[in-house]
């Protein structure tokens, strides 16, 4: 794994930021290797979501971080900060994972930058 990722999940709580209340976000990881696959297929698959009464297809795809990495939870976001992905910013679907495993395998969908992340 040769990218990075920071991982953050909002608070529950708001500061306010000109004027504007904004939710504030908590570092879970900096620094942590991550690699974004397709699925384990090989390829992306898809997941049906409603959006406003209307159906869209996401593209899901798996983030792969170290096997040690245990306190992910489902709508944690990651933003990978090195590698050929830099920049992408992904929600973490589902944060459960298998056993016996070499590397936790997180299905992740692409997620639009927080406006308020600096």
């Amino acid at each position: 794994m040769t990218s990075r990722c920071i991982v953050r999940r909002k608070t529950g709580a708001f500061e306010v930021v000109d004027g504007f209340k904004m939710p504030t976000w908590a570092t879970i990881h900096t620094d942590l290797p991550v690699r974004l696959a397709g699925s384990r297929g090989g390829t992306a698959s898809s997941r049906v979501r409603d959006l406003a009464g209307a159906e869209i297809q996401s593209p899901v795809r798996e983030a792969h971080v170290p096997e040690a990495t245990d306190d992910l939870a489902d709508g944690d976001l990651i933003e990978i900060t090195a590698g050929e992905n830099t920049g992408v910013v992904l929600r973490i679907v589902e944060a459960t994972w298998q056993d016996q495993a070499t590397a936790r395998r997180l299905p992740v969908v692409g997620e639009a930058r927080p406006k308020e992340w600096a």
